[in-house]
């Protein structure tokens, strides 16, 4: 819903290494009164110079991009611009990374699956001072707190994975092969054979299929499936 302000508009930056969700994000923003987009970059260090260069009032950034991942801009941004609030916008719903990236302190935390509404409202919530997790990552948190599971400190080994490895384990389990991983995710078929490798390895699995039937299990548990 379109607001009309009552004072200037809420400045934002977009990053993400999407280029069409990044044009849409975009249109959709430009069409709210209150909120102005004064600038975007499709990965980590470019966002960084924009931030810099702009000083928004709200970063909205993705958590897995090329170079430099959502999560390790946090500190960053909070050196080159202290005033600029932080949004986490992702397809990851895993509570660890909500986790993460609340604690390095993002104020705001969106999926890509919710509404957009959920993100015009998380950039109003986060500008005014407030926390804002949406619907579904409130979901999450309160699952694990229901299980009685801490998202922090499970012993669960594929909290050593990197952001882009969990990105790539995910479609290792939804059944991607190399090729088509590369083609999601715009990195070459070599680049996600060095990441499997190194999952490979943390998760102590030999062999691919040992590693597929392990992340499957392991992304049923995080779904309730």
């Amino acid at each position: 819903m379109t607001q009309s302000p009552t004072h200037p508009p809420i400045t934002t930056v977009l990053v993400d290494d999407h280029h069409l969700l990044r044009q849409g994000i975009i249109s959709i923003l430009s069409e709210l009164r209150d909120v102005k987009v004064v600038g975007e970059a499709g990965d980590g260090i470019e966002g960084l110079r924009v931030i810099d260069r702009t000083k928004p009032d709200v970063a909205i950034l993705d958590i897995t991009m090329k170079g430099l991942s959502g999560i390790e801009m946090i500190p960053r941004i909070k050196s080159i611009s202290p005033r600029t609030k932080i949004i986490m916008y992702t397809m990851h719903e895993n509570s660890d990374f909500i986790q993460q990236a609340m604690q390095a302190g993002a104020k705001g935390f969106v999926l890509k699956l919710d509404p957009s509404t959920e993100l015009e409202t998380a950039i109003r919530q986060v500008h005014s001072g407030q926390n804002y997790l949406s619907s579904t990552a409130s979901a999450k948190i309160i699952d694990c707190i229901i299980t009685g599971k801490d998202p922090g400190s499970t012993d669960d080994s594929n909290n050593a994975l990197t952001p882009r490895e969990h990105e790539i384990s995910n479609l290792i389990a939804q059944g991607f092969d190399t090729t088509k991983i590369g083609q999601v995710l715009f990195i070459s078929p070599k680049t996600v054979r060095v990441h499997r490798a190194n999952i490979m390895k943390k998760l102590s699995c030999e062999t691919t299929s040992e590693l597929i039937v392990r992340l499957r299990d392991q992304l049923n548990s995080q779904t309730g499936m």
